[in-house]
């Protein structure tokens, strides 16, 4: 009967978690897990640069609105500031993407 590398306790032939020390007897797929995190690190940036076009686009909507609006006092004016602050909101969430996917390729290269 084989024996646990990390313990020594007894383990059956087809076991891949030792019953006495709960250590897990397989080789991880490092190859599947840099797999996952790469899917997950593309999928942060490609989310950080929609929320980058998104607040390019708010931004300036905002501020042709705001501006040619706010001179007659209307409620276009008032909508293209509300415009201008809802693009300032996307780039603060594009940013929080990009540290996702900055910290997720850290955790790739270890």
């Amino acid at each position: 009967m084989p024996r646990c590398q990390y313990c020594g306790g007894k383990i059956d032939d087809d076991a891949m978690v030792c019953p006495a020390c709960g250590e897990s007897l397989v080789e991880e797929d490092t190859e599947w897990q840099e797999l996952q995190i790469q899917e997950k690190v593309d999928e942060a940036k490609h989310r950080a640069n929609m929320y980058i076009i998104s607040a390019i686009v708010l931004v300036t909507v905002g501020i042709v609105a705001g501006s040619m609006f706010c001179a007659s006092l209307s409620a276009v004016g008032f909508f293209g500031i509300v415009l201008v602050c809802l693009g300032i909101g996307c780039t603060e969430s594009a940013d929080r993407h990009e540290h996702k996917a900055r910290n997720l390729k850290k955790r790739l290269g270890r």
